[in-house]
């Protein structure tokens, strides 16, 4: 099932490296996000939801989207910010005008926060609820307050093609490659069952075009060195996505929805 990222997990995260380009990658992430968009047109009746931070994974899903379907198709936009000079907040509008979606902000207030946590920790017992959990919880609420039951979001990428500085911050490939088998190897515990509570609680499916099974077998066999770098991260999306995303967009600083309340 598309909905179904249990079964990209348990893929390894680098095999054995073999030739591969640009040109062939976005091949196969337009594929994996055509068929999301297909299945999430269909749980929606005919409208897309999707996340949107601002940043590189979602922007450029969300241009991808917006090739393959026209402009004659609704596009909803989520995005979630401590404020409305939150960096997310002001790139995730850039992006919704560009590709013209109905953009929805969520910048909940003191008590909104306050509540969501007792929401969190009442539901999941989790004495640990950071921001991150909140701003997700967030954003599933709204996607549910306004009658949808379908989101494409983006996780995966980063521990994919190395969007994190655990990633890059090495010296040597066997410590790039722990890294890489570590953060990969606590995806699931840490980020995607998380997601996949909340979203649940809201009755809401989560799809994710980045832990597609072709997704992941592709990026799989990419050489670490030319996925990310100390300086550059994700370097064959950002390479992909400048046809389609203004360079202030791929080279801004990473944030995302788990950082979106969290104060500067």
């Amino acid at each position: 099932m598309l909905t179904n990222w249990r079964n990209a997990i348990e893929m390894p995260v680098a095999t054995k490296t073999s030739k591969w380009d640009c040109a062939e990658l976005e091949a196969i992430l337009t594929e994996s996000i055509s068929q999301c968009v297909v299945e999430c047109l269909r749980i929606n009746k005919g409208v897309i939801c999707t996340t949107l931070s601002g940043g590189l994974d979602s922007s450029f899903c969300l241009a991808k989207i917006r090739e393959i379907v026209g402009y004659d198709t609704m596009i909803c936009t989520f995005t979630v910010g401590g404020s409305e000079q939150y960096p997310d907040v002001q790139f995730a509008r850039i992006i919704s005008q560009k590709y013209k979606t109905r953009h929805y902000e969520i910048i909940p207030t003191i008590s909104d926060i306050a509540e969501a946590e007792k929401k969190i920790r009442s539901l999941w017992k989790n004495d640990s609820c950071t921001l991150g959990d909140v701003a997700v919880f967030l954003a599933y609420q709204e996607v549910d307050n306004r009658g949808f039951s379908c989101v494409i979001a983006h996780d995966g990428i980063d521990e994919l093609l190395g969007g994190y500085w655990e990633h890059r911050k090495h010296h040597s490939l066997r410590s790039t490659e722990h890294a890489f088998e570590d953060l990969w190897g606590k995806l699931g515990d840490a980020h995607l069952l998380p997601l996949e509570r909340k979203s649940h609680h809201f009755v809401v499916s989560v799809i994710l075009p980045y832990l597609q099974r072709a997704v992941v077998e592709y990026i799989a066999k990419i050489p670490l060195a030319c996925r990310t770098s100390r300086r550059v991260s994700k370097r064959p999306l950002r390479n992909i996505a400048k046809k389609y995303l203004p360079a202030e967009v791929i080279d801004r600083k990473k944030k995302g929805f788990c950082s979106a309340l969290d104060t500067e």
